[in-house]
């Protein structure tokens, strides 16, 4: 069979299923929307649980500022479809100009907690180090985790960005209780 042949039948296929209505009914549509509701939100709660955790490694002695978070809900798809989503957290530090610590110093430090908490370094993901940043990458149980160093010296801001990506929604996997956050 050709191409042109196969790509028609397809195509044929494609549209025939269209208008008889052998696609999902409005019920399923609406339970698979509910279910990856659930995911998100059960997501969401680790993700920002675990970000509370790793913010809690520096001491506020040493930070001048924290953002809130700036991340948020994100779409999954290329084609603008409402789901698959997923969850970004991101929260920026900047350290104290005079405290006892750089960036870098603090990204260094705070792989040993990151490790025996589960997060395996990621080196593949990485890029060379910028002129004033560097980027490592960690994975958890599906997530992603940026720790971003900036490491222009003073007076420039000191810091240093965190971001956690969620895995993404899934119409046919049963969503999870929502967890707890480990605080």
């Amino acid at each position: 069979m050709n191409r042109r042949r196969l790509g028609f039948g397809l195509v044929l296929v494609g549209l025939v299923c269209t208008l008889s209505g052998c696609g999902l009914s409005p019920e399923q549509e609406a339970r698979q929307v509910a279910n990856q509701q659930a995911q998100l939100a059960a997501l969401i709660v680790r993700a920002d649980g675990w970000g509370a955790e790793i913010l809690a490694q520096v001491p506020e002695g040493e930070i001048e500022t924290v953002t809130k978070n700036i991340g948020g809900v994100s779409i999954a798809s290329d084609y603008y479809e409402e789901w698959p989503k997923y969850y970004y957290w991101m929260q920026l530090i900047d350290l104290r100009p005079d405290g006892p610590r750089t960036p870098t110093q603090v990204a260094d430090d705070l792989e040993p907690w990151l490790h025996s908490h589960g997060w395996k370094r990621y080196k593949e993901h990485e890029r060379p180090p910028a002129k004033d940043r560097f980027k490592h990458y960690y994975v958890r149980e599906g997530y992603l985790l940026g720790v971003e160093a900036y490491t222009v010296p003073p007076p420039r801001a000191q810091t240093i960005g965190f971001t956690i990506l969620t895995p993404e929604t899934d119409p046919d996997k049963p969503a999870p209780p929502t967890p707890t956050p480990d605080l």
